[in-house]
């Protein structure tokens, strides 16, 4: 599927809201970690599968309370991207969020990321989502992610570094202060540090061997690290867009499902093997329209974060 085509004035401004972002750090008036972990939240929003594994930072709450607390977390920033949104206003929110995700990525130091523009604002307000939990264990963890589309064990370890740094508890400085974007997590995983292994989410890089693997690699190698972060980074920045991998597999169940019912009315009479073919076109309709409801819903209007 083709990459959303934008014109050229809308890039003009995209950019334009690149450099307002970038000037938010360096004015140190906001963490970049806080711009990446708005980034995530909202494309974690995508999957009402992710909703059952919301926490704030790490710690141990309740749905209810982390949606609470992230809301009110993400309340000054939420401001200052809206002043932003008012200086560009033909940009739409799930763009901006995810351009401020970008932005945060170099200015902590990590690799350069490509932004491909072209999500579509909605008025619908999907109940907010916010960061996989620390609790969960290796098949916890394929389980969220692989329910928005990342279905790589690389991507749920690069991103896990990630979601790291994001995290509000690492967050005490300003700016781009603090810690940086390198492979240091998984340095610090090798060495079991006993602060960073508190959480099973942790000790689940370590204790599943694939996940292990991807520990050890990027570890020893910072390039890897950043090369594999970028690609995965792109991936989830463009969940909810025509070509992602979100969109490719719902239709690709749909087929699926065409195949399948085609298969099972092959031997029977006409008149129900009629009705079976229907029956299966209509599933593939269903899928089609249900995933075009989950793109409107995964769009973030203004609304998504008060």
């Amino acid at each position: 599927m083709a990459v959303p085509v934008v014109d050229a004035e809308y890039r003009n401004e995209i950019e334009k809201a690149r450099i307002e972002l970038q000037n938010l750090i360096v004015s140190k008036k906001y963490s970049a970690r806080d711009l990446l972990r708005l980034a995530y939240a909202c494309q974690f929003s995508i999957s009402s599968a992710a909703n059952s594994h919301i926490d704030d930072a790490g710690s141990s709450t309740s749905s209810t309370d982390a949606k609470i607390k992230t809301q009110a977390a993400n309340n000054d920033l939420r401001t200052a991207i809206e002043n932003i949104k008012v200086n560009h206003p033909t940009i739409t929110y799930p763009d901006l969020y995810q351009l401020a995700g970008v932005v945060a990525v170099k200015a902590l130091g990590g690799p350069i990321i490509e932004f491909i523009p072209g999500r579509k604002d909605s008025s619908i307000s999907p109940n907010e989502g916010c960061l996989p939990d620390g609790k969960q264990g290796p098949k916890e963890l394929r389980d969220i992610f692989h329910s928005i589309g990342l279905s790589e064990d690389k991507d749920i370890v690069a991103l896990s570094a990630g979601l790291k740094l994001a995290a509000r508890a690492d967050s005490k400085s300003s700016g781009v202060e603090g810690p940086k974007f390198d492979n240091s997590y998984f340095v610090k995983l090798l060495k079991q540090d006993s602060g960073l292994l508190q959480l099973p989410s942790d000790k689940a890089l370590l204790e599943d061997p694939k996940f292990h693997s991807y520990v050890l690699l990027y570890e020893k190698d910072q390039k890897a690290f950043f090369r594999d972060y970028e690609e995965s980074h792109k991936k989830l920045s463009e969940l909810g867009l025509p070509h992602s991998s979100f969109f490719r597999s719902t239709l690709e169940k749909g087929r699926s499902a065409l195949e399948k019912g085609t298969l099972a009315v092959k031997n029977t009479p006409v008149a129900q093997r009629a009705v079976g073919v229907a029956v299966a076109a209509a599933v593939v309709i269903f899928s089609f329209f249900y995933l075009i409801h989950r793109r409107r819903a995964s769009k973030h209007s203004s609304q998504q974060f008060q």
